[in-house]
């Protein structure tokens, strides 16, 4: 039956209408705020603008400035002439400012510079390092020392674009979350300096001395017992710091035993609770401000698309050349299959404000043809891949028996290597690339290639293979120790593989690979605080302490007399130090660790002065204290609600508990939790209880379109899983036929898929599979209406 389309009142929405609308849409199912200028071409800008190539570009550029001081002076790679140094800083920065005027000329300047700081920010410090960059290079040239006291600004360069707006959402949580945590660091200094007072007060009297050959006194300074005691919270130099009082009297243990109760027990892990508790608030609270401007948005670009409409509806035309503006490569049937997931009476109704929204949550459901996704055999062999033999082997690849028995592989294979029978490996090699291969041809070499386990598993095997058959042809092949250790490594990575082969590794490790993006933006903070410290620690400790050869004669002493004696000395810990950029980041490393960061510290307190522990003591707060807590905090927090939406069961072993403490109470006992088991499951449903606060929105999303698809004729065809069990399944009698059959049953592919068939065209078969988070808030934007707006 053929529809007609209302013809428009004017001449429905121009073309700039609909760009501007398609970018807001693609902006908004990415993740980004971008004020979109009016009167620019800002769909083929914000195209260039977050274009796959150009990303690459601008981050290839940002690394290259931050991994330049490889070659500035001080440099590891001293070799390299300081024009090379020149001309990649010109050509960083030369894209760095192509990238700000694009970002500049998509949006619009006067709501920008109203707005966002970040402009300023990096006009600021494009002048700042230009101008000491030349100044720089001129008397380099000449000879002359000169301080580079721009290169910590080089870290505000990704901070300052449009696209590191991830790392200003999280350097914005660190500075809100700064004045929360200021209460806490106050009290817990003004303890560490008070119970630094009461032991200078016990214990200077007795006169006691640190062993060893140096002798320094022991609680008689205030500033240095005050340094060790900070040290203690960290525990680096427990129980050292406390054993010449604890030789003199068992008694002095009670003050550093209350001394790390209070500091190290009560105010460390207090910190780390204001600091999650504030992230996560503040990190709400920068969600709702995403989920305002998205709100505000929708309405504005539903507005342009129907003011030149007869009602206040976008029409079926013009939500066609908004789907084709969004998705370039889209087909009519696909247009017409995203059309009815709107469950739209007619084309000439149109679409109201609630399904505009609809419309843009749906398009996180990417729609394909589903005859792409037929393999080679399928296609031109299909009744040897039809027949029944065919079937039996392509139900047993894909059920849990087959997985079983390469589990058991693996571990045999584990087995086989750690007794050295080498003459075993050729028949493991030999099943897992049968296994390969069977999985190729039940699911095709193109979907093969699309699960990263396989990826990973098809790698092991051919590197072992490789190796084999070279060492098989080539009776005299002689490889250095390194390549057959990272060959050995390689084969020992099988193991890894049972993570993916087993249920409940497999939800954990899918869990942490949805963090890991996430987790790089933190990351690269973390490296910010790096790149500053290193800078600085290279401009005031270059040269102070260094690594001499062993028949140097100052070889034990880093070539500084007044190390001898000293415990840095003792642990030749002469490569620690800030004398290239490299070993800088190192030793920073090392200083985040914690373990023997005083040593570190006081090896160059003994080459310069006491004054050198102010740079230590605010690395150890900036770096540790904030940014490492705060790291913390997010991984905690997203692995928790990711963890909970891979979890589809309602936690069976809560509910396991429950009914066993309930037949313990029916039998007359009294049923008691430990104060540990009761405050890992309030925890663990206090967060369950937020993330399900949305009642998974893309899954109720997704039985809204399946829904709508089932009237307009399609028939919704959902894949067995046999992980999934009802509520309220009855133990029967054991049948080994229905277990048999149960083991030899297809199992789903570990994506959300659903496949939508129609019952006449085989063409239209398509293919809908989840594609993205959606990052409105459902309850606001599902519920919108015109008097709403």
């Amino acid at each position: 039956m053929t529809t007609t389309v209302r013809s428009n009142k004017l001449t429905g929405p121009t073309t700039s209408d609909v760009d501007f609308a398609a970018a807001e849409i693609l902006a908004i199912n990415a993740g980004h705020y971008v004020r979109f200028a009016l009167d620019k071409p800002v769909l083929r800008l914000y195209r260039l603008s977050y274009s796959k190539l150009w990303y690459w570009i601008v981050w290839l550029a940002d690394v290259s400035l931050l991994l330049l001081p490889c070659i500035e002076r001080p440099a590891y790679f001293s070799d390299v002439p300081p024009w090379v140094a020149l001309i990649i800083e010109i050509l960083t920065l030369a894209i760095l400012l192509a990238s700000f005027i694009l970002s500049m000329h998509l949006q619009n300047k006067r709501k920008l510079l109203r707005e966002a700081v970040y402009p300023y920010i990096f006009v600021g410090v494009f002048l700042l390092t230009t101008i000491d960059m030349l100044i720089y290079y001129i008397l380099t040239l000449r000879g002359h020392y000169y301080v580079r006291w721009s290169r910590p600004l080089r870290v505000l360069f990704p901070f300052a674009l449009q696209a590191g707006q991830n790392v200003r959402r999280v350097i914005r949580n660190i500075l809100r979350t700064l004045p929360n945590i200021a209460n806490v660091m106050f009290l817990f200094l003004f303890s560490v300096l008070t119970f630094t007072l009461l032991g200078v007060g016990i214990l200077k009297a007795r006169q006691l001395q640190y062993p060893g050959s140096t002798g320094s006194a022991y609680f008689t300074n205030y500033l240095d017992t005050a340094w060790d005691l900070y040290v203690l919270t960290t525990t680096a130099n427990n129980p050292d710091v406390m054993m010449p009082a604890f030789n003199a009297s068992i008694l002095y243990v009670i003050f550093f035993m209350a001394y790390l109760l209070v500091n190290l027990y009560l105010f460390m892990n207090l910190l780390l609770a204001v600091i999650f508790s504030n992230y996560k608030q503040h990190l709400q609270d920068e969600q709702q401000l995403v989920h305002k401007r998205q709100l505000d948005t929708l309405i504005v670009i539903f507005e342009r698309l129907s003011s030149q409409e007869t009602t206040s509806c976008i029409s079926f035309e013009t939500y066609s050349r908004l789907m084709r503006a969004v998705k370039p490569e889209i087909g009519e049937n696909l247009i017409e299959a995203y059309w009815t997931t709107l469950d739209v009476p007619n084309k000439e109704h149109g679409l109201n404000l609630k399904q505009f929204n609809e419309l843009l949550l749906n398009l996180n459901f990417e729609l394909v043809q589903r005859n792409t996704d037929k393999t080679i055999l399928q296609k031109y062999l299909p009744s040897i891949y039809n027949s029944k033999p065919s079937r039996i082997i392509i139900d047993f690849v894909n059920s849990d028996l087959f997985r079983a028995i390469i589990n058991l592989l693996i571990v045999g294979n584990a087995v086989s290597l750690a007794a050295s029978y080498n003459a075993l490996e050729w028949m493991f090699l030999s099943l897992f690339i049968l296994e390969a291969v069977l999985k190729m041809y039940a699911i095709g070499v193109k979907e093969y290639f699309q699960h990263r386990w396989n990826i990973f598993d098809f790698a092991i095997v051919f590197v072992s293979t490789t190796y084999s058959l070279l060492a098989a042809i080539i009776d005299s092949l002689s490889l250095n120790r390194e390549v057959l250790d990272a060959i050995l490594v390689i084969r020992v990575l099988r193991l890894v593989k049972l993570i993916g082969n087993v249920e409940r590794f497999k939800v954990i490790f899918g869990t942490f690979s949805k963090v890991i993006p996430t987790l790089i933006t933190y990351l690269r903070v973390m490296f910010m605080t790096y790149y500053v410290f290193a800078m600085i620690g290279m401009e005031t400790f270059q040269g102070k302490i260094v690594q001499l050869k062993q028949n140097d004669t100052l070889a034990e002493v880093c070539n500084d007399t007044r190390l001898n004696g000293t415990e840095f000395a003792r642990a030749q810990y002469c490569r620690n130090n800030f004398n290239d950029y490299l070993s800088s980041l190192i030793l920073l490393f090392e200083l985040t660790v914690v373990n023997q960061w005083h040593v570190l510290a006081g090896g160059f307190v003994t080459v310069t002065s006491k004054v050198s522990r102010l740079f230590f003591l605010a690395f150890h707060l900036c770096a540790v204290i904030v940014v490492l807590n705060i790291f913390t905090a997010f991984v905690i927090d997203s692995f928790l609600n990711q963890y909970t939406l891979s979890k589809s069961k309602e936690f069976p072993w809560i509910q396991q508990e429950n009914i066993i403490a309930g037949r313990l109470k029916r039998k007359g006992y009294r049923v008691i939790r430990s104060i540990f088991t009761a405050f890992v499951i309030d925890s663990f449903l206090n967060q369950y209880t937020l993330s399900k606060s949305k009642e998974f929105p893309w899954i109720q999303q997704e039985n809204i379109i399946s829904g709508r698809l089932k009237r307009k004729g399609y028939r919704v065809i959902r894949r067995y899983d046999n992980a999934e069990h009802s509520e309220e399944v009855t133990r029967g009698k054991f049948s080994f036929l229905k277990a048999l059959q149960a083991f030899i049953r297809p199992s789903v592919y570990r994506r959300m898929t659903v496949v939508l068939e129609t019952m006449r065209d085989e063409e239209r078969t398509l293919l809908l599979r989840w594609s993205g988070h959606v990052d409105t808030d459902p309850t606001a934007l599902l519920n919108l209406t015109n008097e709403a707006s």
